[in-house]
């Protein structure tokens, strides 16, 4: 469902404004991302320190198992609304379906640092919100809202609810997925990843997209100009080559640009250097539509 932003006179310059003071804040964060979620995480302890059980220590006299933490009833709960929370107190970000019950709080934790590194990165993106619901045969999906007044247009998150109260699901099918290339393998995990690979379909958006049309081509462009040989086979060298991206990047056979995109994103973001050489192009590709389209409206 595509949700409109609010029309009228001066739209362009409220919306610019605002996003210019949100990616100000973004890019002055004074603590790390992972700072805030431990910090999340043991006010709440404190707080609840005295009517929580704590684990008994093994020790040389005692080999059992420690005990278990015994939480009150909706604790979990306070403590992944609060984690969450801290998207909308550092971004702006509005967060839905993070106080449901039976969400794992490891899940929440990788969702929230991927989203805090990624606009610590690129804090000009609009990203309006993210949730935890229902997403049908997927980890994680991107919507993208657009305003008919305005070129300006945001991004909606949503994250499965089965896999953020399902870890091992969530690991099994991941690593099943990448087992088969369907996924490129990664250096964070499975949570992480899924959030990095739709911001990177939010990025598409930024550029309105306009890579998508021509994102082949310029792949083509830069291997025939860095391996064009006249004793090779052309065609067949540029698929084998443009086969180093994941299954997901293809679709029957033929090149996904949208997906591809998001892969790239991915692959770089989280490998660095040992992402594949395709990838690498098409995440500057991706990136520089993206800012093209900030300096336009003057966010950068």
């Amino acid at each position: 469902m595509i949700r409109k932003i609010d029309e009228g006179a001066g739209l362009l310059d409220r919306l610019i404004s605002v996003t210019n003071n949100v990616a100000h804040i973004r890019a002055t964060l004074p603590r790390g991302a992972a700072h805030y979620v431990r910090a999340a995480d043991s006010e709440l302890h404190s707080a609840d320190n005295a009517k929580v059980i704590q684990p008994v220590p093994a020790t040389a006299g005692n080999l059992e198992s420690p005990l278990p933490v015994r939480r009150r009833a909706g604790q979990l709960e306070r403590l992944n609304t609060q984690i969450a929370n801290g998207l909308t107190e550092r971004h702006g970000i509005q967060t839905y379906g993070f106080g449901r019950p039976g969400l794992d709080t490891g899940t929440i934790r990788e969702i929230v640092r991927a989203m805090d590194n990624m606009l610590a990165k690129y804090p000009h993106t609009r990203i309006l919100s993210i949730e935890i619901g229902d997403v049908d045969g997927s980890i994680a999906r991107s919507f993208e809202d657009r305003s008919s007044q305005t070129s300006l247009v945001g991004t909606r998150i949503a994250f499965s609810t089965k896999y953020a109260s399902n870890p091992r699901l969530l690991s099994e099918d991941t690593e099943q997925a990448i087992n088969r290339g369907h996924f490129s393998r990664r250096s964070e995990g499975p949570a992480y990843s899924a959030i990095v690979h739709e911001f990177g379909h939010a990025l598409t958006y930024e550029g309105r997209s306009a890579i998508v049309d021509i994102a082949e081509t310029k792949l083509f462009e830069y291997y025939r100009r860095k391996y064009s040989n006249p004793e090779s086979d052309l065609e067949k060298s540029y698929k084998d080559w443009l086969g180093k991206l994941s299954g997901y990047s293809f679709c029957k056979g033929y090149f996904h640009p949208i997906e591809a995109l998001a892969e790239a994103f991915a692959d770089v973001e989280m490998n660095g250097v040992r992402a594949t050489e395709p990838a690498k192009v098409l995440h500057e590709m991706l990136v520089n539509s993206a800012r093209s389209e900030w300096r336009k409206v003057r966010l950068t």
